[in-house]
């Protein structure tokens, strides 16, 4: 039986293959617009908020399952072959890196490997299955359809640990017709391997990107797990006993149910888009030591954990080099562009999703710092989902800076507002072409003093 190619059995929609393209592309000086993908995708993007609300969410929900593998191709995929397209993005240049980071998806850490010319290797891929029966308010019905089907996945992949995630909350549209598989490397791939030992120069760092955050989890097997929720505007309990804001949102909804229907906790787990396995931490620890290369681990407790202490560095390197800092752009989730970014002397502040938490961050940021202009990019994932930070919301971040605007959002469509994945590229200027290169000895100190700090 033939194995299922990478590109097909991997979204491309996930955090980890848009950060993935956008520090390939950044490496040789390109922009990460309209998502990494050709720019003929812009067309029907922004065609889009031409169509009815409803026909415009039946059409993303129906683009998000196309990219789905069936039940029955579960089998024929191949994680090793996996790996070996991941680092594949790389192949083209240079011969070797003065480092490289592997681990937890993050779009702060997308901009210090642009910045320092070093490539980053996720831990946490995502295998989408498409499934008509999933219900977005009965996680109990995904945990047993998981169960159903998972075992051939993972009896050929005996390296990886399944974290299947149901979030009935933001993801509502894109599971309507599918389910998440997210997968995490417990062992070091080969190609990941061949990598370190062929494309680093001597005594290269290696860099560990370890978000700790976790999520009670149901155990359906030795290297499966069901995960009912995931990290953005609701709680884990609330996921999974319920609250008034999570009746509320089922409610306008038009759900019969007044909480969602989950299967109970009984563990704890990396959370599984965002955490970090720390069984291939210690895998990495072991080859470094027998090859000579030092590791150094970023620790932080969830997502956005990274973003100030980033933000800041971009902030110090603009003014080193002569260069205004008094831009910032709140990126969101995947729409982001670190050489963009650097060319027009901006200064990024990645956020997970356009929720309340990352509000709270921004602001609080902004209380210690004062810009001239702060531009707002909002994923728009399609449904006004419970803890969801509105346009008005983020509009009132003005009280700590001179002017605010969200460049790429349609405020009368939100959060419908499909083009705006296509949008936030040109809500981005054109600078002058000269891109921020950080030594990456530099980034680490840097880092280093921001956690003492």
């Amino acid at each position: 039986m033939s194995t299922v190619s990478p590109s097909r059995a991997v979204a491309g929609f996930d955090s980890a293959t848009a950060m993935l393209r956008a520090v390939s592309l950044a490496l040789r000086g390109k922009r990460f617009a309209v998502l990494g993908q050709s720019r003929l995708m812009a067309a029907p993007l922004h065609l889009s908020n031409l169509l009815p609300e409803a026909l415009r969410t039946q059409l993303y929900r129906i683009s998000g399952a196309a990219e789905g593998v069936t039940p029955s191709m579960l089998s024929s995929i191949d994680m090793q072959q996996v790996a070996s397209w991941m680092t594949g993005h790389y192949d083209d240049w240079p011969p070797q890196y003065p480092g490289v980071v592997i681990g937890s998806s993050n779009g702060a850490m997308t901009h210090l490997c642009a910045a320092a010319g070093i490539p980053w290797l996720p831990q946490t891929l995502l295998v989408p299955v498409r499934w008509s029966g999933n219900d977005p308010d009965r996680p109990v019905l995904a945990a047993e359809f998981g169960a159903e089907v998972a075992d051939p996945l993972l009896a050929n992949n005996p390296d990886v640990a399944l974290h299947h995630m149901h979030d009935g909350n933001q993801d509502r549209l894109m599971i309507d017709l599918m389910t998440y598989f997210r997968l995490k490397w417990l062992r070091l791939p080969r190609a990941y391997e061949e990598f370190l030992a062929t494309r680093l120069m001597p005594g290269a760092p290696i860099v560990l990107v370890d978000c700790e955050l976790s999520w009670p989890v149901t155990r359906i097997g030795d290297r499966h797990v069901f995960q009912t929720g995931a990290y953005g505007g609701l709680r884990p309990d609330e996921y999974l006993g319920g609250s008034p804001r999570v009746a509320e949102f089922l409610s306008e909804q038009g759900s019969p149910l007044r909480s969602f229907d989950s299967p109970a906790a009984d563990d704890h787990a990396p959370e599984a888009e965002w955490g970090f396995e720390p069984s291939l931490g210690g895998e990495i620890e072991r080859w470094a030591a027998a090859h000579g290369h030092p590791v150094h681990r970023i620790v932080f407790d969830e997502p956005h954990g990274l973003s100030a202490a980033v933000a800041d560095m971009h902030r110090e390197w603009l003014l080193a080099a002569g260069r205004p800092a008094d831009r910032l752009l709140v990126e969101s989730f995947v729409m982001l562009d670190p050489v963009g970014v650097n060319q027009a002397g901006l200064v990024p502040f990645w956020t997970a999703f356009p929720v309340r938490d990352a509000l709270h961050a921004v602001a609080g940021y902004l209380r210690e710092r004062r810009y001239a202009n702060v531009d707002v990019l909002m994923f728009p994932h399609g449904v006004r989902s419970a803890g969801i930070a509105e346009p008005e919301d983020w509009l009132r971040l003005r009280e700590y800076s001179g002017a605010v605007r969200l460049p790429a959002t349609d405020l009368g469509r939100y959060p419908e507002d499909f083009a705006a994945l296509a949008a936030y590229s040109s809500a981005i200027p054109r600078g002058d072409d000269r891109q921020l290169r950080i030594g990456v000895q530099r980034v680490l100190d840097q880092l280093e003093h921001a956690r003492a700090s």
